[in-house]
C-alpha cells in the first residue's frame, strides 16, 4: 500500500511505534515479589518451527514440524545492582540453590513452572500491555563485576546468562494457553 507522507503521519500518530525502554522485570526465581528489580537491557527471544525437508518426484516440500527456542540456553540479562547488594546477593543465592560446591547438593533438575521469570512490556504510559512467562528459568552464569577506585560513578552492573525452557505469551491478567 503506497502513503503519502500526510497519510503515514496520521498513521503513526494513531498508533505511535514501541520504544526499547518500554519493559518492566516484573518476576525473577530468587528474589521476592515485592523487591524493584532493576534491569538494565535484555531482549526479547524469538521462536522458530523446525522445517522438515520432504522430497517427492524431484520437488522438495517443506512441512512445519515444532518449535523450538533459539537461544534458550543462554540468554543475556544485565541487571542494576542496589546500594545494598539485595540483587546481587540475590542471583548468588539462586545459583547455589542450583548447584552447592559446598556441600555438592542443589536443585538440578528441571526447575518447576513456579521457577519462572515474568516480563512485562509497556505502553507510553507505563501500563502494561503484554506480558512473557519465561518458564523453567535458572541463571547459567553470573559475569564478573569490575572495580575501578578512578571511576566517575558509573552504576554497578551484573550480567546473567539465563537459560529458560520456553516462553508463554498473556495478554492482561490472563496467560494465553496453548
Amino acid at each position: 500500500m503506497e502513503q503519502n507522507i500526510g497519510e503515514f503521519y496520521d498513521t503513526i500518530h494513531k498508533t505511535d511505534f514501541a520504544r526499547v525502554f518500554q519493559f518492566r522485570l516484573q518476576s525473577f526465581p530468587g528474589i521476592a515479589d515485592d523487591k524493584l528489580i532493576y534491569v538494565e537491557s535484555l531482549s526479547l527471544p524469538g521462536r522458530a518451527i523446525h522445517n522438515i525437508p520432504v522430497p517427492f518426484m524431484g520437488l522438495q516440500f517443506n512441512v512445519p514440524g515444532t518449535a523450538h527456542y533459539p537461544g534458550s540456553d543462554a540468554w543475556t540479562v544485565t541487571f542494576r545492582c542496589d546500594d545494598t547488594y539485595d540483587i546481587r546477593q540475590a542471583l548468588e543465592d539462586a545459583t547455589a540453590t542450583t548447584f552447592n560446591d559446598m556441600n555438592s547438593r542443589g536443585e538440578y533438575k528441571i526447575p518447576p513452572p513456579e521457577k519462572k521469570m515474568i516480563l512485562n512490556l509497556m505502553d507510553h504510559n507505563f501500563q502494561r500491555i503484554r506480558q512473557y512467562w519465561f518458564m523453567g528459568a535458572y541463571i547459567v552464569s553470573m559475569g564478573d563485576v569490575s572495580y575501578d577506585i578512578g571511576d566517575t560513578g558509573n552504576i554497578v552492573k551484573i550480567p546473567v546468562t539465563m537459560a529458560y525452557q520456553y516462553w508463554r505469551i498473556g495478554i492482561g491478567k490472563s496467560l494465553l494457553k496453548s
